[in-house]
């Protein structure tokens, strides 16, 4: 492999970069278009292909895919993914009727623990820790199918060459 090839790779992946980065784009629509309430929360068909889709990508991707690190490939993606769902939820955090303005109950319960000039930083860290989750989470799980299939193919490639 040449160094050239390497570098394109995104880093502890696989994965190249462009792929890296378009997998975790596909989910940035429907965090920006729902906290602008511009779709409501599985309020629509919209709002379902917005959200299922990229995850539908990424399955796609990790039982096509051959890699070296399958596990790992999408742990990152899903990483990238959870750092995105918190940029957008910050930057968006008061604009129209975002986090900011309706944050979920569980992050209001949790920041009435704390005195009111604590509470925004509560709301916010709160949901940063779900989004963290959410991302990492969706990366995990998929990980662990892309990893299931690099297994399949490469039992199912021992076996065609035994044969």
């Amino acid at each position: 492999m040449s160094q050239h090839h390497v570098s394109r790779r995104f880093p502890a992946t696989d994965l190249p970069t462009w792929l890296m980065l378009v997998l975790v784009a596909l989910a940035v629509p429907r965090t920006v278009l729902e906290d602008l309430g511009v779709v409501e929360p599985e309020g629509s068909l919209f709002y379902y292909f917005l959200a299922l889709v990229p995850f539908a990508v990424w399955l796609v991707v990790a039982v096509v895919r051959r890699s070296g690190r399958p596990f790992l490939d999408f742990l990152m993606v899903g990483v990238l993914y959870a750092l995105s769902l918190v940029l957008v939820h910050q930057v968006l955090w008061n604009v129209g009727p975002s986090l900011g303005h309706n944050p979920p109950a569980g992050a209001v319960a949790f920041a009435d623990h704390f005195s009111a000039g604590w509470q925004d930083l509560a709301l916010r860290g709160y949901t940063t820790g779900i989004a963290l989750m959410i991302g990492i989470g969706s990366g995990l799980v998929v990980g662990i199918v892309a990893l299931g299939a690099n297994a399949w193919r490469s039992r199912h490639r021992s076996r065609a060459n035994v044969a």
